[in-house]
């Protein structure tokens, strides 16, 4: 059986703590791959600025390439309309009997999970991965794990990391304020983002 992990985002940017998900998950799930599913149009994600998904692509892209293990994957920028957790789900299954997906996401994810389309599809389609960067109480965690799992025949597993706080949107205002950004994401990524003159705008 092949375990393959997805960690989805529309990564507006990539910095260091969604590459250290990626890493403790395949390490501690014994992982054969973690795919980067780079979000093309997210429907959550309306009124919020989010850049052109080629540059959110190659800074990807960038980031990954050191890391044995770690892919990319378009399919949802390439696809037309919004992108569903539960489509790209099932296409990264295919016609294949012998992959079992490790979906990656936050706790919040986990907590709201029922409020995306087709949660049931969502579950039974793969083994959901959450994270918690803090916001929930273990408790509050085993509780939704143990609801989620009863109702609809789920696994579900509460995968204990670090707690790096860094996120895209702290990035984004710090670039725009003019402060420096380099101790939260690779080199390269950071570079490609003054080379390209991005999120000064926004």
């Amino acid at each position: 059986m092949k375990r393959y992990g997805m960690m989805g985002g529309t990564f507006n940017p990539i910095h260091l703590a969604h590459l250290y998900i990626a890493y403790e998950a395949k390490e501690t799930l014994n992982l054969d791959k973690v795919i980067f599913m780079v979000a093309g149009n997210p429907p959550h994600k309306k009124e919020s600025p989010v850049i052109d998904s080629n540059y959110r692509y190659d800074m990807v892209k960038m980031a990954i390439k050191d890391y044995s293990g770690f892919e990319i994957s378009d399919y949802e920028i390439k696809k037309q309309g919004y992108s569903y957790t539960y489509e790209t789900l099932k296409y990264l299954k295919g016609d294949e009997e012998d992959i079992e997906v490790f979906f990656i996401a936050g706790a919040d994810s986990l907590m709201d999970i029922e409020k995306w389309k087709n949660p049931e599809l969502v579950l039974s389609n793969c083994t959901f991965v959450a994270f918690n960067r803090g916001e929930y109480t273990k408790e509050a965690l085993e509780r939704q794990k143990k609801k989620l799992q009863d109702k609809y025949n789920s696994n579900i597993i509460l995968l204990d990391i670090s707690n790096l706080d860094i996120s895209s949107s702290m990035i984004r205002e710090r670039i725009i304020r003019g402060k420096r950004v380099d101790f939260f994401m690779p080199d390269k990524v950071m570079e490609y983002i003054e080379q390209n003159n991005l999120y000064r705008g926004h």
